[in-house]
C-alpha cells in the first residue's frame, strides 16, 4: 500500500499535477483553482485534438467486432484506440483496494475504452497490456460479472456487425451525457451519421415504451427488422444496466414528449 507521501508524489508527476504546480507557482492560483484549470485544459485538448494521448494513455491496434474466431488475427480487420492504462485514479484505488482491485478496474477501464472506440479487445490483447496471465484476465473477468460489472471482449461479440460495432459506442456515450458533436469528435464519425443512430435509437425505444411489437415498429419507423431487432436488443440491455437505466428513461421521456410538442405545433 501507498504512503500519503508516496500517493502524493506520483500525483505530482503525472501530466495534471505538473500542469496544476506551474499553474500555482508561475500564476500564484490557489491549488484548487489550479487543478481546475488543469482539468479544463486536459478536456479541452482532448476535443479539439482527439486523436492525440492523454497521459498515461497507450495506442493499440484493436479488431473491430464481427471478424469470425476462425479468422486469423493478422487477417482481421482493426481499428487504432486509445487506452488509458495510467490514471490518476488508480493510486486512490490502489491505496484503498490494493494491487489486485487496481488490475481489475484497469481491464474494466480499458475494455470499455476499446468499445467505445469501435474495437474490442480479446483476452490475450489485454494480458499482453498489463503484463497478466490469460487465466487471471479470464478470472478478474469472472470477478467484474459476479459484482453486476459489464465487460465486453472479444469472445463476447463475434456475432456482431459492422453497424453494431459502430451503434453500440455512440448510444453508450450518448446515454452517458455527451452532446452528438462531441460523440462524433469522440468516434471519428460524421455529425449526420450520429444523429442517424441516435434518432433511430430513440424512435424504436419510444414505440418499444408504448408496448408496439417488433413488426410494427418496423412499419412505423421504416426500418429494416434486422435493424428493429438490434436496437430493441440495445434499448433492453441499456435498460437492465443500472449504470444507463436511469439516463435511458430520461432521455426517452424528454424525446417523447419533445416529439408530442412539435406534433402539437404542427397541428395548429
Amino acid at each position: 500500500m501507498f504512503s500519503q507521501k508516496t500517493q502524493e508524489r506520483l500525483e505530482v508527476k503525472s501530466l495534471p499535477g505538473l500542469f496544476s504546480v506551474h499553474l500555482e507557482n508561475h500564476y500564484k492560483l490557489p491549488p484548487m483553482a489550479a487543478k481546475t484549470l488543469c482539468n479544463d485544459a486536459v478536456l479541452w485538448r482532448e476535443l479539439l485534438e482527439p486523436r492525440s494521448r492523454a497521459d498515461g494513455q497507450i495506442v493499440y491496434h484493436a479488431v473491430i467486432p464481427g471478424q469470425p474466431a476462425s479468422k486469423p488475427v493478422k487477417d482481421c480487420e482493426k481499428v487504432t484506440v486509445r487506452l488509458t492504462i495510467l490514471d490518476t485514479q488508480d493510486i486512490h484505488c490502489r491505496q484503498k483496494e490494493g494491487l489486485r482491485a487496481l488490475e481489475v478496474s484497469v481491464m474494466e477501464r480499458i475494455c470499455r475504452e476499446a468499445v467505445e472506440q469501435g474495437g474490442v479487445l480479446s483476452a490475450e490483447d489485454v494480458a499482453h497490456i498489463l503484463r497478466l496471465s490469460e487465466s487471471s484476465v479470464r478470472r478478474y473477468k469472472r470477478t467484474l460479472l459476479a459484482q453486476g460489472r459489464r465487460i465486453i471482449m472479444r469472445g463476447d461479440v463475434q456475432d456482431m456487425g459492422p453497424a453494431s460495432c459502430h451503434r453500440k459506442p455512440i448510444l453508450s456515450l450518448y446515454l452517458q451525457g455527451y452532446s452528438e458533436s462531441d460523440i462524433a469528435i469522440r468516434t471519428h464519425h460524421a455529425l449526420e451519421s450520429v444523429e442517424a443512430y441516435i434518432s433511430d435509437f430513440l424512435r424504436v425505444a419510444v414505440m418499444r415504451k408504448d408496448g408496439y411489437e417488433p413488426g410494427m415498429i418496423s412499419r412505423l419507423a421504416k426500418l429494416s427488422r434486422g435493424k428493429v431487432r438490434a436496437l430493441l436488443a440495445l434499448y433492453d440491455e441499456f435498460d437492465s444496466d443500472a449504470y444507463y437505466s436511469s439516463a435511458l428513461a430520461a432521455i426517452v421521456n424528454i424525446y417523447e414528449l419533445r416529439r408530442a410538442f412539435e406534433k402539437k405545433g404542427a397541428m395548429s
